[in-house]
């Protein structure tokens, strides 16, 4: 979860890269979104067929210095089925986790996980965020911030991109 102002999405954002196959963005030793979860590169690999909107992010994702690792877990805070954490920075590389809570069903998870590459796609495109600081900046600038929680921040691109790749996987 965070957050951004309306946004005219691109048709070409959503649109796959014939250059970039399916194959690359699963096992390069250099792809930008990343998992060691067995289930959770089933549900990568499973949008990646079935979502032409989830396989245009990844692929965007890849022309960028933002490094993405996609985690299970048990238990998020509060209301929260999904969130992207800024790791410190790392030299050339931007790094960012996604954490997805367990027990939806495939197609939830999959939309999920496309809901969040698009923060990292916001964040990606924001070059001057690297900190913690410069995230919530971003997020003021182009996000919603949640009535219950401080730094919890949400954007309609996301939540589109959440629905759309949830549609196309469903």
């Amino acid at each position: 979860m965070l957050s951004v102002l309306p946004v005219v999405l691109s048709a070409a954002l959503f649109v796959p890269s014939a250059s970039v196959s399916k194959e690359a963005l699963l096992t390069s030793p250099h792809r930008h979104v990343r998992t060691t979860d067995r289930f959770m590169r089933q549900m990568i690999a499973e949008g990646l067929d079935r979502s032409p909107t989830f396989h245009a992010l990844i692929a965007r994702l890849e022309a960028t210095d933002v490094i993405v690792y996609i985690e299970p877990v048990s238990k998020l805070p509060g209301s929260l089925a999904g969130r992207l954490v800024l790791l410190p920075y790392g030299g050339t590389q931007r790094y960012l986790r996604v954490q997805i809570a367990l027990g939806r069903p495939p197609a939830e998870v999959i939309g999920l996980i496309g809901h969040e590459l698009r923060h990292a796609l916001e964040i990606a495109e924001a070059r001057d965020v690297h900190d913690d600081k410069t995230l919530v900046a971003l997020y003021k600038r182009i996000g919603d911030r949640s009535s219950d929680a401080l730094h919890r921040y949400d954007t309609s691109a996301a939540r589109w991109a959440g629905r759309r790749v949830q549609h196309e996987v469903a």
